[in-house]
């Protein structure tokens, strides 16, 4: 497969930022379509259940991979492909999403399906957002860093405003099989220009690499 690299500056610094607006742009719209779901699903627990254990459990499993993983993912991402955790993991959910809406379909989805599923994309997110936050550095001119740094910011406000009342609104109107195609389809946007644009990894010590160990001459 063709991988298009971005050209670089005597530093190793990107001379332009057009493939990471590419990369920001399925990202974010990932990120929308995630919590869009996350938030139409507690609606369905609601309706289903009116019990509020059921809906501290869902939380729990939403919450709990990012309490386990979440001081451990930094230093597994840097030792993985950023690109490839950042195709895994939005695949994977897409998946698990395309599970869930046939379980829909023939009316046999259950209250633990929704957790399982919750946990499972939990455990995936855990990897995907710092797998893109430490790429961020590599595929932004250093100069950009704190405008981009920015930018995340806002799209994270962002979300956290418009998908829980847009996830109950279409709730009401369409019938969930698909509102989780929007997950599927805004994770096949992220993935695709991922399979074209390289994502540059960090130099890695010679240790690492299978070089001379710590500590010898």
């Amino acid at each position: 497969m063709f991988i298009m690299a971005e050209p670089v500056t005597e530093d190793g610094k990107p001379q332009s930022m057009a493939r990471f607006w590419v990369v920001f742009a399925g990202q974010a719209f990932s990120l929308f379509g995630s919590r869009l779901v996350q938030f139409t699903l507690v609606w369905w627990l609601t309706q289903e259940s009116g019990s509020a254990s059921v809906l501290a459990l869902a939380s729990i499993m939403a919450l709990l991979p990012q309490v386990i993983v979440g001081p451990f993912a930094g230093s597994l991402v840097d030792r993985w492909s950023r690109r490839l955790v950042l195709i895994v993991s939005d695949g994977m959910i897409a998946l698990a999403i395309v599970f869930l809406a046939l379980l829909y379909s023939w009316g046999i989805v259950e209250i633990w399906h929704v957790y399982a599923l919750m946990l499972f994309r939990a455990l995936l997110g855990a990897f995907q957002w710092p797998a893109f936050q430490a790429s961020t550095s590599m595929m932004v001119p250093k100069e950009q860093l704190s405008r981009v740094a920015g930018f995340n910011q806002s799209l994270q406000g962002l979300v956290a405003i418009l998908a829980p009342p847009l996830g109950a609104l279409l709730f009401e109107i369409l019938p969930i099989q698909y509102i989780l195609a929007i997950d599927v389809a805004t994770a096949l946007f992220a993935i695709s220009p991922l399979l074209v644009i390289a994502v540059p990894q960090p130099p890695r010590p010679p240790e690492a690499q299978g070089g001379v160990a710590l500590g010898s001459g």
